[in-house]
């Protein structure tokens, strides 16, 4: 017997796979792609891929197993490979999804732009890192803002370490390369010195400003409260 599925949808759904609509910074160059290990921090050729139609639905159908997916746009070069400058992404924030047979799972991505090397330091998971949440100055969830970590409180320099964007409940989780001290800070951009009235907040004044995390640790810093970048 079948799974139910979600009612009221306006566009097809596949047998086994996934389905969706994606938004944000879509372009003719969007994708939607299936990896079955993200052992190469989703560089190479996907497993499976399927374009994004013009009014940003998608279907892709997969095999039964564990998946992990990945939505991008490129402005240009070759569909996959490293991450450019223009780039739009979104990565599932529930990878691996577990497909059974006959089974079809609605997943949807917001295309966000982003700097591309601080990134590809988190889009591997890792065992060692932050979890917390930003919130604006209205204290609802700055979605879209990111987690950044340095190994020292020179914030005028590209970061160490790089969020994944936060969910839509501010939600994060910012990987590093092993135990120590980071000093943190959230912003909704990531190259570069922040600009007038971008969101921005470091999670406390000086010293308070860094956390030691211990190997295989993934440290509860709680909340980030971003306020509009003032020069």
């Amino acid at each position: 017997m079948k799974p139910p599925r979600q009612a009221a949808i306006d566009f097809e759904v596949p047998e086994t796979g996934v389905y969706g609509q994606v938004t944000g910074a879509v372009t003719e160059s969007s994708w939607v792609y299936a990896y079955q290990s993200e052992e190469r921090g989703f560089r190479g050729p996907a497993d499976f891929a399927v374009r994004v139609e013009n009014d940003g639905h998608y279907i892709l159908d997969l095999l039964p197993g564990r998946w992990f997916l990945l939505a991008r746009s490129r402005q240009q070069g070759p569909l996959s490979g490293r991450p450019q400058a223009g780039d739009a992404w979104a990565i599932f924030p529930d990878n691996p999804l577990v497909l059974q047979s006959e089974q079809a799972k609605r997943i949807d991505f917001n295309l966000r732009q982003t700097a591309p090397r601080p990134l590809l330091r988190s889009m591997n998971q890792g065992e060692t890192g932050f979890a917390g949440r930003v919130l604006g100055p209205d204290r609802l969830p700055a979605a879209g803002a990111f987690a950044l970590a340095y190994r020292d409180r020179n914030f005028r320099r590209m970061p160490d370490f790089s969020s994944a964007a936060a969910d839509a409940d501010g939600r994060f989780l910012l990987f590093v390369d092993g135990p120590g001290r980071y000093c943190l800070l959230a912003r909704q951009g990531i190259r570069g010195q922040p600009r007038q009235g971008e969101l921005y907040g470091q999670l406390g004044e000086e010293e308070a400003a860094c956390r030691e995390v211990e190997k295989g640790q993934l440290l509860e810093i709680g909340e980030f409260h971003l306020q509009p970048y003032m020069r």
